[in-house]
């Protein structure tokens, strides 16, 4: 079955950026893989329009055939007639909704999931401006009122529509000058739902974006609650979170204010042109020109003809707060994927060297990192990158698997550009170990099968033994030993440790290491010093280096300050210059002591 088109168009948090109309036909194009329940769905009014329809004539015609005539068979017959088509009706609404709630439930699942894929194309330059509550927000609570949509929405607003029409019918072919006289009344009607659907749309507006703020506020604190607690913010944070989420309130209260005047406000509507129809109607019953069961047939039409009003009115709330959720899904689907994969990718290989040949960039602020860093690695050699903290490191080991792209210069691989590669297989030549570890909730064994997931239990532990990283491991409960959110039942050098064992296993071509410097144990440092150089044995490595063991056993050594290369060479030979790396080693040597 195709898939869905995707939402595509410009949106925006504020109102305006894309008119309902093409939002409306947007959303409505998810619905494309479901067509058939759409379909069946739909064709269930048929036989809800005919009931709503025949019961105000079943009522006129026994008034007037019936109760006058007094014929009490006709009486009988028409009320089980009446009856009859109560449950007609009943039976199909309950397999129409069944239908509609299925159905919004597949369509939602598969537009949440693409949002996923999209959030996972992005690049990391989107994620260091855009709060994580934000995204999260888009994918679960955007989501799910584009659901409601599907199900309340959707199908229904056409089969309120052509009950709506069939009632107008129905009127005019029992009487003209009295349906002209109530249908005076639709001006003022039309206009005033006009209005409250506009201030709805804006009204929504602001919930959604004041939902987003809070969760992103929510996330953050959250995630920062040892920070918080360590410093004594709880009741600064506190009321930080509620200054969010009485604005969130009062932002629901308006909404919810405007859709119980709407509802309302057509009800008096429906007061008022009942009582004109009355008005209208008594006099041309006493002028001979009107029976009684043809007034009350009217009456009923007329109560009938305002419940599909009732019904689309009750739908705004529903309708704006889809269309302002679908504007931000909207503005997240159109969010560039600058790390793209080229149309025709050259292939990924890396056979003989690596070099960035005068690279700069600059993150998403405009703060230029690095301002032409040259520097080779070949194919089996250890380079280490030193330098002070903010001198463009780990920054290098950023830009080679492209989590962001350069902004001059270019990086190769066997004299491959590596925008011409496909991102994917790029990132197969290389492993990362990061300084911050991140372990997902789950267990030990998916963890470090992560790199590779076919990785039986056999080759985990001789990974694990390799990286002297079993007994963790085993204190822990084995691979199936449960990992809590972000590890943190797992010390700084247990992460550490797991990380390695992960990056060994995968057995990457080349290897991008962070190394750590946190504050651990002696014990802990020896064996984090043992599983480093067991992991580098071998291969191809780029080392953010800290310690001094390190460098020394590099085959090149580049020295960074300010985002540029000072100067580069092997351990003795910038010893012998006296310079940058000199003062390293000594400052090092003297830490060490």
């Amino acid at each position: 079955m195709r898939s869905s088109p995707a939402l595509t168009g410009t949106a925006a948090d504020r109102p305006g950026r894309a008119s309902d109309w093409r939002l409306a036909l947007r959303l409505l194009r998810e619905l494309w893989p479901h067509r058939a329940r759409v379909v069946v769905a739909g064709a269930l009014y048929l036989p809800l329009v005919a009931t709503q329809l025949v019961q105000p004539l079943i009522i006129g015609f026994v008034v007037d055939r019936g109760y006058r005539a007094r014929d009490l068979d006709a009486v009988a017959w028409w009320s089980g007639a009446y009856l009859a088509s109560v449950l007609v009706r009943v039976l199909v609404e309950s397999g129409q909704s069944w239908l509609l709630q299925e159905l919004g439930i597949d369509a939602v699942t598969s537009l949440r999931a693409r949002l996923f894929a999209k959030i996972q194309r992005l690049p990391m330059s989107y994620f260091d401006k855009t709060p994580l509550g934000k995204l999260v927000t888009r994918v679960t609570s955007d989501t799910e009122s584009v659901a409601e949509l599907f199900v309340t929405g959707s199908v229904s607003i056409v089969g309120d529509a052509a009950f709506l029409l069939g009632t107008l019918v129905l009127l005019l072919a029992v009487d003209v000058p009295l349906s002209l006289g109530v249908l005076a009344t639709l001006p003022l009607l039309v206009v005033g739902v006009a209005w409250f659907r506009r201030r709805t749309r804006q009204a929504f507006t602001r919930v959604r974006a004041a939902l987003s703020t809070m969760n992103a506020t929510l996330q953050e604190q959250l995630s920062g609650m040892s920070v918080v607690q360590l410093f004594a913010q709880s009741a600064r944070m506190r009321a930080r979170f509620d200054e969010h989420n009485r604005a969130y309130m009062m932002a629901n209260r308006e909404a919810i204010a405007l859709d119980a005047g709407v509802f309302s406000f057509v009800d008096a509507m429906a007061t008022v042109a009942t009582a004109v129809a009355l008005a209208l109607g008594a006099g041309l019953a006493d002028a001979g020109a009107l029976t009684l069961g043809t007034l009350v047939l009217f009456i009923e039409a007329l109560a009938r003809f305002f419940l599909p009003v009732r019904e689309l009115s009750n739908k705004t709330t529903v309708i704006q707060s889809a269309l302002v959720a679908a504007e931000r899904i909207v503005e997240l689907e159109n969010e560039p994927e600058r790390i793209e994969r080229p149309a025709d990718p050259e292939p990924a290989r890396f056979e003989r060297e690596l070099r960035f040949e005068d690279v700069r960039f600059a993150y998403a602020d405009g703060t230029e990192v690095l301002k032409g860093v040259s520097l080779a690695v070949a194919r089996g050699q250890r380079v280490a990158l030193v330098g002070q903290t903010g001198a463009g490191k780990s920054t290098v080991l950023k830009l080679l698997p492209r989590l962001y792209d350069v902004t001059g210069g270019r990086i190769t691989l066997d004299d491959a550009d590596v925008r011409r590669l496909d991102p994917r297989e790029l990132r197969r030549l290389t492993v990362a170990v990061p300084q911050d570890v991140f372990l997902f909730a789950g267990t030990v064994g998916d963890n470090l099968r992560i790199g590779k997931a076919s990785a039986s239990d056999a080759e985990v532990i001789a990974a694990l033994t390799d990286c002297q990283a079993l007994d963790v491991v085993e204190q822990h409960g084995g691979l199936g030993g449960r990992v809590l959110e972000r590890g943190q039942n797992f010390s700084l050098g247990e992460r550490q440790l797991l990380a390695l064992a992960r990056a060994l296993l995968a057995d990457p071509p080349m290897l991008l290491l962070d190394e750590a410097t946190a504050s651990v144990d002696r014990l802990t440092e020896r064996r984090l010093q043992a599983a480093t150089e067991r992991l580098l044995a071998g291969r191809t490595a780029v080392v953010v280096a800290h310690r001094l063991s390190t460098v020394e056993r590099a085959d090149r050594i580049y020295v960074l300050e300010g985002g540029v290369v000072v100067e580069d060479g092997t351990h003795a030979e910038l010893l012998a210059k006296g310079g940058p790396y000199a003062r390293f080693v000594e400052l090092q040597r003297l830490a060490e002591a």
